[in-house]
């Protein structure tokens, strides 16, 4: 089960057109990473700072090996473990920097976090109309939406495409914080970006084309 709303009703109208960010034009690639599995799969942790499980860790170690050939020139690390390990093991094996970035935490869920995904998906439904009459700036739970997320975060990731020199920088971080920016990046709403399959341990390639972001 996803931590993400339900399909928009049938009365949805669609969303408006959203422009894409700029892009810097460096031409670097920016890996947007997730962590691997996690010791809580069946809780809404959001940025608890959770461990990862056995799983997560041979997870983490097999995208750090797969990485070790790549010119990356820092790693940007959310600061929840389940993240630090990742860019850790990235820094290590491509001889890279490391770099902790709060803005890089999960998105808080607020009164809503902890709960068990049953519990999760069942106030979802319950709020399914209100959160796709604005999936961008929606706080029925009491925590972030995704603007704000965005707004804390794309500073963040404007940071490690300049300090990837043009050449590779990574990003280990969390599910809602890489679909988000992503959509961000290249201009695309809540209604398509949550159709996108992330699954942990998996990332994102974005280019800083002259012209606009590439993925």
């Amino acid at each position: 089960m996803l931590l993400s709303p339900p399909p928009p009703p049938e009365s949805f109208r669609g969303e408006a057109e959203r422009a894409p960010r700029a892009s810097l034009g460096t031409g670097a690639l920016l890996w947007l990473v997730r962590h691997g599995r996690v010791t809580a799969p069946d809780v809404a942790y959001g940025d608890s700072d959770v461990p990862l499980s056995e799983e997560g860790l041979r997870q983490t170690e097999a995208v750090a090996r797969s990485m070790a050939s790549q010119p990356v020139q820092q790693v940007l690390s959310s600061p929840l473990q389940r993240a630090r390990r990742l860019g850790e093991a990235i820094a290590r094996e491509t001889g890279s920097p490391v770099l902790l970035d709060d803005r890089l935490k999960e998105l808080h869920r607020g009164a809503w976090q902890g709960l068990a995904r049953t519990e999760y998906a069942e106030r979802w439904a319950s709020e399914r109309v209100s959160y796709w009459n604005a999936p961008l700036t929606w706080r029925g739970h009491g925590g972030e939406s995704e603007e704000q997320l965005v707004e804390r975060a794309w500073p963040a990731l404007v940071k490690a495409v300049q300090m990837a020199g043009g050449a590779v920088g990574v990003v280990a971080a969390h599910r809602q914080v890489i679909r988000s920016l992503t959509a961000a990046a290249i201009g695309i709403g809540p209604g398509a970006s949550h159709r996108m399959d992330l699954e942990p341990a998996h990332g994102v390639l974005l280019r800083d084309a002259e012209g606009g972001w590439i993925l």
